[in-house]
């Protein structure tokens, strides 16, 4: 009977110990909303089930891709980059194979240009990632309010600029705001 008692105080014990810890560690998990792709060190919204999906094994959100250059083909577009020294994120595409290939980024003063942003690569053109804060990774998600309407003139000045991509699967189904941002259609 003593021992019984001791087994259970001690199931007892192990349970409440790993309800805390998962208790404790869940807002851990909650808190990462942004991870930093290579070679740039970029930050990649977690908080987007389309960039993002959820792993079904571990249950964490996983970005669609793991580097972000030149070459990287894009599985959705647009894609949402950010530089957390600048005030809006980049909108990246990918430039039609027709016309080269390779990615593109919408800047809302400059229109489209080739990725990267000059000030991403050093002198001899190779890539020079930018230094992340520290606990980047618990920076705020970005606000859909401000940057829904950024995500759709995005969207058409790219339509615009390659209108023959049109045709191509991949251009033709652009991701909208709500989309990135999971709202719930009406």
């Amino acid at each position: 009977m003593f021992k019984e008692k001791i087994a259970l105080k001690s199931i007892i014990a192990i349970l409440f110990i790993l309800v805390a810890i998962g208790i404790i560690s869940t807002p851990l998990s909650q808190a990462q909303y942004w991870e930093a792709l290579p070679p740039y060190n970029l930050l990649w919204p977690l908080w987007s089930p389309a960039l993002s999906p959820v792993d079904t094994v571990t249950g964490l959100p996983v970005p669609l891709i793991t580097q972000l250059t030149n070459n990287t083909i894009l599985p959705v577009q647009p894609v949402l980059a950010w530089d957390p020294a600048q005030s809006l994120p980049w909108a990246l595409y990918n430039i039609p194979s027709t016309l080269g290939g390779g990615l593109t980024y919408f800047s809302p003063f400059f229109g489209l240009n080739p990725w990267p942003p000059s000030y991403l690569l050093d002198s001899g053109g190779l890539p020079n990632p930018i230094n992340l804060p520290a606990g980047f990774g618990a920076l705020s998600p970005i606000i859909i309010d401000p940057f829904a309407d950024f995500v759709s003139i995005a969207n058409l000045y790219f339509l615009a600029a390659y209108p023959q991509g049109l045709f191509a699967t991949a251009v033709a189904n652009l991701l909208t705001p709500a989309e990135i941002w999971a709202l719930p259609t009406l």
